[in-house]
């Protein structure tokens, strides 16, 4: 169907919604990285661009939401002052892999979002970032990432679903399949 990017999804998610989720990315993750550094927290503040990845897995296509975790990794890298690529890497490899899986149950209810968000975060920070870290040497042998990454996961988790209503409300449109 001309302008659907899921026929599968739930809801119509078109070029404007994707381009409000990354213009609202791209804000979430200035405020993360100026917010963070300000108060001396780095590394443990919530991951929102993860928080919209998922979000866009669950109203699109796979190609749509790689799209959109690659994007939004990139503003968090090149924001964030982390090596670019890493956070990017990491987002596509988890929205590819959780793509899938997300028909099975409902993410939209908060129950299932915040563990959701919990495990992707974890599996994210502790299988990808941590390793991809640990090959390049970066950023040092005295870096010690589990307690951020702990902490991290736990802020995003319990940060995803007000952000995922605010999403709701953002993108949501008149399905013109309904005329």
């Amino acid at each position: 169907m001309p302008g659907v990017l899921s026929p599968a999804a739930p809801v119509f998610f078109g070029p404007r919604d994707f381009l409000k989720v990354m213009a609202l990315g791209l804000l979430l993750v200035l405020v993360q990285g100026s917010l963070a550094a300000w108060l001396g927290l780095a590394g443990f503040g919530p991951e929102w661009a993860l928080v919209l990845a998922v979000y866009v897995a669950l109203r699109s296509d796979l190609w749509v939401a790689v799209l959109a975790s690659f994007f939004l990794g990139l503003f968090r890298d090149v924001l964030g002052g982390s090596l670019w690529g890493l956070h990017s890497l990491t987002l596509v490899l988890l929205i590819w892999l959780f793509h899938p899986y997300r028909a099975r149950l409902n993410f939209f209810s908060p129950l299932a979002l915040a563990p959701l968000v919990l495990v992707l975060s974890l599996v994210g920070y502790l299988f990808i970032m941590t390793p991809l870290m640990a090959i390049l040497g970066w950023p040092g042998h005295t870096f010690n990432p589990l307690p951020g990454f702990f902490v991290s996961s736990g802020v995003t988790a319990v940060t995803a679903p007000p952000l995922v209503l605010l999403l709701e409300r953002l993108t949501r449109n008149k399905d013109p399949r309904d005329d």
